[in-house]
């Protein structure tokens, strides 16, 4: 077995920071996606939010009406 040359050598080194400089890429690209996804989650957490908040809005207005249904209708029986 013979022993590497230098260059040999060298030329393994630079295959190797060619290989980190993609995954470097790679990472910086997927930090982007993520932050991106982050953004449109947060979007629709506050749409949401708002579509709960008129839910709850109208079944208190529902519960309101019911109550006063029921008192309405006790009054006329009596």
């Amino acid at each position: 077995m013979t022993k590497p040359t230098l260059e040999t050598i060298l030329a393994r080194v630079n295959d190797v920071a060619e290989g980190l400089t993609a995954v470097r890429d790679d990472v910086i690209s997927l930090r982007t996606d993520f932050g991106s996804l982050r953004n449109e989650f947060q979007l629709l957490r506050a749409e949401i939010e708002i579509r709960l908040d008129r839910i709850e809005g109208m079944t208190n207005q529902t519960r309101a009406e019911m109550l006063t249904l029921r008192a309405d209708f006790r009054e006329a029986r009596g």
